[in-house]
């Protein structure tokens, strides 16, 4: 099972050495998780903030087992709030909920067009 697709960095939490384990919400696949091998390294955990969005590519052998993401950024959105701490508050507890209430591999465009218009509501909020 392979696809591409994009979506928000959840979630991640170590795995072995210098892998990640990465829950992810897309656009077409609803939350996906995965593994991503390097996601420890310097080239690749700069990227790799809660809230940012990425371009992902899934590939897995089956669906009832996980699968291994390649990942890119396509915008880096947390960054920009470091220096506001009620802000990216509200992005990780934003992200908790997603993932706390959606179920795994159920597709809810709704709730990704809501994680968009946020960001869009963070940036008109001083």
């Amino acid at each position: 099972m392979n696809w591409i697709d994009e979506g928000f960095l959840i979630n991640k939490n170590r795995y072995s050495e210098n892998s990640l384990i990465a829950e992810i919400y897309t656009k077409d696949r609803g939350k996906i998780s995965g593994i991503i091998f390097g996601g420890t390294s310097k080239k690749i955990k700069n990227y790799l903030q809660i809230g940012n969005k990425l371009y992902v590519n899934y590939n897995s052998k089956s669906e009832n087992r996980i699968g291994y993401f390649k990942i890119e950024i396509q915008k880096p959105l947390s960054p920009f709030y470091f220096d506001n701490i009620q802000k990216l508050s509200c992005i990780s507890s934003a992200m908790n909920l997603v993932r706390l209430l959606t179920a795994e591999s159920q597709i809810n465009q709704n709730i990704y067009l809501l994680l968009e218009n946020f960001y869009i509501l963070l940036n008109e909020l001083d």
